[in-house]
């Protein structure tokens, strides 16, 4: 209760900027951890689908390889499936399918993090524009008591410090989330490419073993 109250006089303390701080603060928790759990379960599921389709590709079962990645929902399987069609005829609409599917992906791992980083970008702006409203308030009080002592100005100075540094605040962390949320999701994708490349490679040279040569040297 006392750490309630606290914060609580602090965010008073930061006065009318602190009110946008604050929203953009709920907003940004809010999106990271969408995201991270979003992006771990999307990463556990692809690696899960990987190994069951690499131990089938392994075995040489590729009526298993197509009912695993048919039966599978993740954003891989997707992704997958047009890897399968691009094996199974190899065109140019074929791998344009499976470059549509990745940029599809891309999309939805990226979803919601132009939040964090236009939070990130702003939310110092913000705590600028609190640090002007506090020395406003600072000379308004030097004005009317027609002194300038530090009792005078405390509360406009502290004021101007505590929107500053909960701009500050709110602002590196919303950037460091979106930069590493960034580079995660591009790993991601980039891995899922190559894997779904690797998938259509496998297959074909498969297929060329059991005789179907003509396929195989269209879609190299």
């Amino acid at each position: 209760m006392l750490i309630t109250r606290d914060w609580w006089t602090l965010i008073q303390t930061g006065g009318l900027a602190m009110y946008p701080l604050l929203a953009c603060s709920v907003v940004s928790v809010g999106v990271v951890l969408e995201r991270a759990w979003t992006l771990w379960a999307a990463s556990r599921r692809a690696r899960q689908l990987q190994r069951m389709v690499v131990s089938a590709l392994d075995d040489g079962a590729l009526g298993e390889v197509t009912s695993i990645v048919r039966r599978d929902s993740s954003l891989l399987a997707h992704l997958y499936r047009a890897a399968l069609a691009a094996a199974e005829s190899p065109n140019e609409e074929s791998w344009r399918l499976v470059q549509h599917r990745h940029h599809a992906a891309l999309r939805s791992l990226k979803r919601h993090l132009w939040l964090i980083g236009t939070i990130g970008s702003l939310a110092p702006f913000i705590g600028l524009f609190g640090t002007v409203l506090g020395i406003v308030r600072a000379f308004e009080n030097m004005a009317a008591t027609g002194s300038g002592g530090f009792a005078v100005v405390a509360a406009g100075i502290s004021e101007a410090l505590v929107a500053t540094a909960a701009g500050l605040l709110i602002g590196v962390v919303s950037i460091f989330f979106y930069n590493a949320f960034t580079v995660r999701v591009a790993t991601m994708a980039n891995e899922w490419r190559e894997w779904a490349e690797e998938l259509a490679v496998n297959l074909a040279g498969q297929r060329m073993r059991e005789g179907s040569p003509a396929r195989v040297v269209q879609a190299r």
